[in-house]
């Protein structure tokens, strides 16, 4: 049962102890000399306190010190569950945008590839296109008189016969 835990000897307030500990002779000499560092403290501010009552000021402080630590502990363990569930509500949000965006390029590949089909209908002779090109006659005419090339519509340029 002992020999997992290690024998330390240390000295608190000018008494011998012999401590058994799970953890290293150093943790265990290093919490003894922080105790004694606390109890110096108490001595120091208050000479005339007896070895008993300088023990129990420290302890008293000790346990403030740990109380506090633990409330910020507390404190600080809220606020990171705050900020996992802001975080958790901004992934749900980010991935409920992704699926819509998703939508929204499958919708447009779909309206991409109908256009393509439609697209061999553009060229097929309209009403709308034969009044273009009558339109696009009587202006070249005029442009061949001025000596100027006509404009077709859209931006191309009508080629001379």
């Amino acid at each position: 049962m002992d020999e997992n835990k290690n024998r330390v000897k240390i000295e608190i307030a000018g008494t011998r102890f012999t401590v058994l500990s799970m953890e290293s002779e150093e943790y265990t000499r290093s919490v003894a000399d922080r105790l004694n560092g606390e109890i110096n403290a108490v001595r120091r501010a208050a000479p005339g306190l007896s070895a008993n009552s300088a023990v129990m000021l420290a302890a008293l402080n000790i346990c403030d010190n740990l109380t506090k630590s633990e409330e910020d502990a507390d404190r600080l363990r809220a606020q990171i569950k705050e900020y996992l569930n802001e975080a958790a509500k901004y992934r749900n949000a980010s991935e409920e945008l992704e699926r819509e965006n998703e939508k929204l390029r499958k919708d447009m590949e779909t309206l991409h590839k109908r256009l393509g089909d439609q697209s061999k209908f553009v060229s097929d002779p309209s009403p709308v296109s034969a009044a273009v090109k009558a339109v696009r006659k009587s202006g070249s005419a005029e442009a061949e008189d001025e000596s100027e090339q006509p404009v077709a519509f859209f931006g191309s340029k009508k080629k001379k016969s």
